[in-house]
């Protein structure tokens, strides 16, 4: 079974950060992860990275270009179970284990569902979680955004490049995202925003038709091509559960100022953790304050 000083799962921003940080730190370092760039990816224009604009791939692309300047192991993977043995971790994936002196866990989260008839069965079919996989299948169609955030906000102006209509679908009376985006959407014209409205159902028999609202407490149906998803993320956390990690009340792995989780020996950083700001900047930073606590830890450990 091979042993390092340091096993990374999750390859986003806090993990391949953390990566670059524990190499330069002297540890024998891994990433697990099934893919490179995690969540990130799905960001279409990201301008909140001082220095960078761009697509999320893009700047994912850059981060996984550092790391592989350093003496740092990519292992594909996903991880089934992590346990305690001794004051070390064994990390088991789909047909290998690996041993490990000290843990980061920064898988992040994933898409929240509506859970409202129809979704399942259209999941693929004009139900999206992704717009970066998707936008280019709805050129010139009737789209819907369902969420308030940043990100949904943001997923709406993206989509107007391409479809002929976006409604944006919020359960609340004000969208939650930036001012400056609120700026852009509301100066769209092919952007209407619909508030004080609830999903009710997704109407198609091939593929999505409609979506049946209730907003302000009468119900209304909307013919769409498409709907897409953004209300938010639940931190991916179920492999972790030998461990007996202290969550919060919404799952996320309950840390302290130097990302320590309350088992010794095991950090998490970026969106799995309850960070109040969940950004790729933060997750980012997280990832290198993880890191820097876990060589710490080793060093005491010795």
């Amino acid at each position: 079974m091979e042993e390092y000083d340091l096993i990374i799962v999750g390859a986003g921003p806090a993990g391949l950060t953390a990566g670059i940080y524990g190499a330069r730190s002297g540890l024998k370092t891994a990433i697990i992860s099934k893919e490179i760039g995690g969540t990130a990816n799905s960001i279409l224009l990201l301008e909140n990275w001082p220095g960078f604009s761009g697509t999320g791939v893009e700047l994912m692309k850059k981060f996984y270009d550092s790391v592989k300047k350093y003496d740092v192991e990519f292992i594909t993977g996903e991880v089934k179970s992590l346990e305690k043995k001794g004051k070390n971790f064994i990390i088991k994936i789909e047909n290998k284990e690996f041993e490990s002196k000290a843990l980061i866990i920064a898988t992040g989260s994933k898409r929240k569902q509506l859970k409202i008839p129809g979704e399942k069965e259209l999941e693929g079919r004009g139900v999206s979680y992704c717009i970066t996989c998707d936008a280019f299948f709805f050129k010139n169609k009737t789209v819907a955004v369902i969420g308030g955030s940043d990100c949904a906000s943001g997923s709406a102006l993206a989509l107007a490049k391409v479809a002929k209509k976006v409604y944006v679908i919020y359960r609340g009376e004000h969208l939650r995202c930036e001012e400056i985006i609120l700026e852009n959407l509301e100066k769209n014209n092919k952007i209407e925003i619909i508030y004080d409205a609830i999903p009710k159902e997704i109407k198609g028999k091939d593929n999505v038709e409609s979506l049946v609202i209730k907003e302000r407490g009468k119900e209304r149906e909307l013919k769409l091509d498409g709907i897409f998803v953004e209300i938010g993320s639940v931190p991916i956390t179920e492999f972790s559960k030998n461990l007996k990690l202290k969550l919060d009340k919404e799952n996320n792995i309950i840390v302290n100022e130097n990302m320590e989780t309350s088992v010794k020996g095991v950090f998490a950083a970026g969106d799995v953790t309850n960070s109040k700001v969940k950004q790729v900047l933060t997750s980012s930073a997280e990832g290198a304050i993880a890191a820097k606590n876990a060589g710490e830890y080793l060093k005491k450990s010795i």
